[in-house]
């Protein structure tokens, strides 16, 4: 709630309520996060798309460095065959494709993390674009979100909860503007 106190020439606090609707009430509603993740059909979407594309990453991550390991083995094996310069040439090569490969892995840890920061990013504009709409007769002064992981709302009046009306109106308008499948 946003409250501002001011102070009168008898220093006695006088609170100005600076987000009371027109009717001098304060309405405040809330939408529980957890729920827009487990029923908006984009953000499921969207996130089975990041979780491929993670899993792509390792699997093709993981393949190198099986292919880079069994190298090293198959190397091994050569056992006494190997001369000084042989092994020498080897390890340089063994630990530069190493080098690569970790920084390979570094690359692509970024770019999926930047890929999941600019999917939040969209989750975030679509939700607040329908929030605007949502809101447009200015029912309501705030419309805060919770979550279990987040939980800035101490207490929470479930008659205030506008989660189910928000995630059928973002899936109202995500069927829209979706890909036929």
């Amino acid at each position: 709630m946003a409250i501002v106190l001011f102070l009168n020439s008898n220093k006695t606090p006088i609170a100005s309520d600076a987000g009371a609707a027109a009717d001098g009430k304060l309405k405040i509603a809330y939408v529980d996060l957890d729920s827009i993740q487990a029923n908006y059909l984009y953000y499921r979407e969207k996130m089975t798309e990041f979780d491929k594309k993670k899993e792509d990453a390792d699997r093709q991550l993981n393949t190198a460095f099986q292919r880079i390991e069994e190298e090293r083995i198959a190397f091994a094996k050569k056992g006494q065959a190997i001369t000084q310069s042989e092994y020498e040439n080897f390890q340089r090569s063994y630990q530069t494709k190493m080098q690569n490969l970790e920084e390979q892995k570094r690359n692509m840890e970024n770019a999926i993390s930047m890929d999941g920061v600019k999917m939040l990013e969209e989750l975030k504009a679509k939700i607040d674009a329908f929030l605007v709409e949502y809101n447009k007769d200015q029912k309501y002064s705030y419309i805060f979100s919770t979550s279990n992981s987040m939980n800035v709302l101490f207490y929470k009046d479930s008659t205030n909860n506008i989660t189910n009306e928000v995630v059928d109106g973002l899936n109202k308008s995500y069927n829209k503007t979706a890909p036929k499948k």
